[in-house]
């Protein structure tokens, strides 16, 4: 395990120095796995500043180490590196886990119908951390505890050459996964399946002439650089991604007071999560257009797709589920459309107050949730 307890050189020394035990103090120190670059708006606004809470609060007895850019797994590793206590806790992609945690990832498959994506990534953390009991109970079985979700910002269709509309993108090379793959193949493009890291080159190649990807990548993964020009149809987000997940062995072995401070603390990190992906996606859009790419207003043609393709998304949801054997599918995915309607009414209240937010995170879940 890479979780190590180390005692401070003072505290050994007064060991040595035949001082009583109970004067060392143990720190803890933790790993986190995470498949981003380094220079990341989730790592940098969100994840170090809750780090540091962590730490402080518990008077530097608990501390994270960041491991990015996937060097302990990638992305695809990122269930069963937690689960061998490779590292302590982790980044996990619903979209990556459908064989390991079916219950959970199902609700991946709504991503299309991510309107507003800070609704429904509130939506996300009450229906698993809460509402799910069998996801839950999935994720104890791989010794795995799941303890925040986020969202980023809305995809975009972002193009290398002169596509900038729906009969441009005919059999055009774009890449794109899971939900937003199909959806852009109704549009007439072909999907083809390029890790996010490798987005940049293989527009550069000509591998891809586009791909689906939020405004936060044009900073994270320099794609402002080589994209010629983004169509401006927010087409979902990626709700359901788990921000926060933790060995549940690690996790429920540390003292109550760290657990406390962890627990404290997670509303927090979601709500600076998203707020930090709002504002980058903004400023974003903003240095692209500055730099020569042209933002392009969708054509009829697009947005009269996306709305029929959305018409059959909770359907598609509740068929493949079931097909795959979840029982109760039609049931989950209504309880999590009237959390998405609950959190709607809620964000409508918070509006642009992160603290009121965050507020309302830790009131209506993470004080609720049993972890």
């Amino acid at each position: 395990m890479f979780r190590k307890t180390v005692l401070a050189a003072a505290a050994a020394a007064a060991f040595a120095a035949g001082a009583v035990p109970g004067a060392a103090r143990a720190e803890t120190s933790l790993t986190y796995g995470s498949s981003l670059p380094a220079p990341h708006v989730i790592h940098e606004k969100a994840l170090a500043p809750f780090f540091e809470r962590v730490a402080e609060d518990t008077g530097g007895a608990l501390r994270w180490e960041l491991i990015p850019g996937g060097t302990m797994g990638s992305v695809k590793e990122a269930v069963q590196i937690i689960e061998d206590s490779i590292v302590d806790s982790g980044l996990v992609l619903d979209i990556y886990t459908r064989q390991e945690l079916p219950v959970t990832s199902m609700f991946g498959d709504m991503i299309a119908l991510t309107d507003d994506f800070i609704v429904f990534a509130a939506a996300a953390n009450e229906m698993q951390l809460v509402a799910c009991e069998a996801c839950r109970t999935e994720r104890a079985d791989k010794d795995l505890v799941s303890l925040a979700y986020y969202a980023p910002d809305p995809y975009l269709l972002m193009c290398a050459d002169d596509t900038r509309g729906y009969d441009d993108l005919q059999n055009k090379k774009t890449r794109a996964s899971g939900r937003m793959g199909v959806l852009v193949e109704t549009f007439g493009a072909t999907t083809v399946t390029i890790p996010s890291s490798e987005v940049y080159e293989a527009l550069q190649r000509g591998q891809a002439n586009c791909s689906v990807a939020s405004a936060a990548w044009l900073e994270s993964y320099n794609l402002s650089d080589v994209v010629t020009n983004i169509i401006d149809l927010p087409m979902g987000s990626y709700f359901n991604a788990g921000l926060l997940y933790m060995n549940k062995a690690t996790f429920d072995g540390l003292p109550e007071d760290q657990r406390a401070a962890i627990r404290g603390n997670l509303a927090k990190l979601v709500a600076d999560a998203l707020f930090a992906y709002r504002t980058q996606s903004g400023e974003a859009l903003a240095e692209a257009e500055r730099k020569g790419v042209a933002l392009v207003e969708p054509d009829p043609k697009l947005t009269e797709a996306l709305a029929e393709f959305r018409d059959g998304e909770i359907a598609n949801t509740v068929a493949t589920a079931e097909e795959a054997g979840l029982d109760g599918a039609a049931e989950r995915v209504e309880t999590f459309m009237a959390l998405v309607d609950k959190w709607r009414r809620i964000v409508a209240e918070t509006g642009d107050d992160e603290a009121a937010f965050a507020d309302a995170l830790d009131r209506e879940i993470f004080s609720r949730a049993e972890f």
